[in-house]
């Protein structure tokens, strides 16, 4: 080994840098990363990444103001599944379509709850209806109104015979979230897999609403 090799010292990782407008983002990310959302801090975030808080709150005002965006984006994101679900603006082509509207709107629910279980807990914790409340100032359809258009559609193609309602709505929104919360509480019932944990809670929507 040279003497160059033996005396030489490990160099410091450089410091984590962050182009303008960057932080923000940052932020949001490692929020979006935490294993406990609800409890993060903004001091907490910036240590995390290298930065002071004075840094951080140049971006958001306070915690709340940070879990309010990321609120907001895991709405989005819920949005997206399901509107992979479905499509609100095309009527289901016939019974079994309908059916399985239905199905894949829990599937997708029952999923995003496991493979994002901090940000759905922030979503639908403490703060759920602040979190909503904000987001119908902003004009953003709700994702529950997916449900509503699927059992619209149910009933459109005769598999169920009542009109849906908001109680319908109610009812089924509490199996699907239900489901999802048994799965966060490791319920050994509510641990088969998710598509067909989806299909036993979708037929017994409809059976209840025959």
């Amino acid at each position: 080994m040279s003497h160059q090799a033996m005396t030489s010292k490990p160099q410091p990782a450089p410091a984590r840098s962050f182009h303008h407008g960057n932080l923000r983002q940052a932020l949001i990310d490692a929020a979006l990363c935490a294993p406990d959302i609800e409890r993060l801090s903004l001091r907490q975030l910036a240590s995390g990444l290298g930065v002071t808080a004075a840094a951080a709150y140049r971006h958001f005002a306070n915690r709340e103001d940070l879990l309010f965006e990321v609120a907001r984006i895991g709405f989005a994101l819920l949005e997206q599944r399901f509107a992979g679900a479905f499509d609100p603006s095309v009527p289901p082509s016939d019974a079994a379509e309908a059916r399985q509207r239905l199905i894949r709107l829990g599937q997708a629910y029952l999923q995003f709850a496991d493979d994002m279980p901090a940000l759905w807990r922030l979503m639908f914790g403490s703060q759920a209806e602040a979190y909503r409340d904000s987001e119908n100032l902003r004009g953003v359809p709700k994702s529950y109104e997916f449900l509503l258009v699927a059992l619209m559609g149910l009933r459109q193609k005769g598999v169920i015979t009542a009109e849906p309602n908001e109680q319908n709505a109610l009812f089924a929104w509490s199996a699907i979230h239900g489901a999802a919360a048994l799965r966060s509480g490791r319920v050994p019932d509510a641990l088969m897999p998710v598509p067909d944990l989806a299909l036993v809670i979708g037929d017994r929507i409809i059976l209840a609403l025959r």
